[in-house]
């Protein structure tokens, strides 16, 4: 997800930091074939990428951390109460600023509350719905395409949301 999203914001002439990094403790683990492909057929290359889990470093430095899934959001905010307000899954931040507008160089911190605005309390978060990607490991090639597409569409429209 956070290749595709540098690209596109490249594209648009944002200047990014990208960092991935994972919830699930675990360190070191390469791509999956399957993503390494996809993404190689789009002229970019993971196949030296090793998981590594977020930590207060990437946590507590970022300006915005996008999620695939609404867990990943509570595992952020569960444990840095203070960065659920910049963290949103990627379907959830795309539509709040299609519903709040675009940042049209805005602060990123002032377009980020206006967002905030539209989402509610943490404790309201654990109940709602949010939208997600779904994660296609172990799936069929369809299912990993549809992601794939979903991620790239929504990413690309993230990047245009923040010029």
């Amino acid at each position: 997800m956070g290749y595709l999203f540098e690209e596109h914001a490249r594209r648009v002439g944002l200047d990014v930091v990208m960092r991935s990094a994972g919830t699930k403790g675990i360190t070191g683990e390469a791509p999956t074939d399957e993503a390494v492909r996809i993404l190689r057929a789009r002229g970019i290359d993971v196949s030296g990428y090793r998981s590594h889990v977020f930590g207060d470093h990437g946590i507590l430095g970022a300006d915005l951390i996008v999620t695939a899934r609404q867990h990943h959001v509570v595992s952020v905010a569960g444990r840095w109460p203070n960065a659920f307000r910049y963290t949103f899954t990627l379907p959830e931040i795309v539509g709040l600023a299609d519903e709040v507008g675009p940042r049209e160089g805005r602060p990123l911190d002032d377009w980020l509350d206006l967002l905030g605005k539209e989402r509610g309390s943490p404790l309201d978060y654990l109940d709602s719905k949010v939208g997600e990607i779904a994660d296609p490991t172990g799936r069929s090639p369809a299912q990993w395409k549809a992601a794939y597409g979903q991620i790239d569409d929504l990413t690309a429209r993230l990047a245009n949301l923040l010029r």
